[in-house]
């Protein structure tokens, strides 16, 4: 009797075990969707795809195109970059971003993460990211400023050796 008793139970757990799963994934979703939302990445998603816009367009206007190619030009990048926003809009990055995170983090760690994006240290982090990212960029291009002429004079130095190249 107690091994069918046995049986009936590790039948039950096996039943169970993924319904146990899918709960626990819920939790870590539903968590992972609170990190999402506390720290607007819907938000951040519209700033780089703005971002992307920007700098599409200042390519074009330094791209030197005739002024009668101009208006097929500028249809070609508003197609282009309603492709973009289409392919990375937050209806769709946001279930990739989910499985990210959930493949990435435990939920205690998120718990963690979750719990600092409420305290205030978390909150003005948040905060300032912006500022900070600003900053950062700026410091990166300053330190990078130097680098195209360098690269060009690497470049031609590269060419010159090609079409001369030296006996062996």
């Amino acid at each position: 009797m107690k091994s069918i008793d046995a049986l009936m139970i590790a039948a039950g757990i096996l039943v169970l075990s993924p319904a146990l799963v899918l709960a626990d994934d819920a939790s870590k979703n539903a968590k992972i969707e609170e990190m999402l939302r506390l720290t607007h990445s819907d938000q951040m998603l519209t700033q780089i795809l703005d971002q992307m816009k920007s700098t599409v367009t200042a390519q074009l206007n330094t791209m030197n195109v005739p002024a009668d190619a101009r208006p097929k030009a500028e249809e070609m990048q508003q197609r282009m970059m309603a492709l973009i926003a289409d392919r990375l809009s937050w209806e769709k990055a946001r279930p990739a971003l989910i499985k990210v995170y959930s493949d990435t983090f435990t939920e205690s760690e998120i718990d963690g993460i979750v719990a600092f994006y409420k305290s205030p240290p978390g909150q003005a982090m948040l905060e300032k990211m912006p500022q900070l990212m600003q900053k950062s960029m700026a410091v990166g291009q300053q330190l990078m400023g130097d680098v195209m002429p360098e690269i060009q004079r690497m470049k031609e130095e590269m060419k010159q050796q090609e079409s001369n190249p030296t006996p062996k």
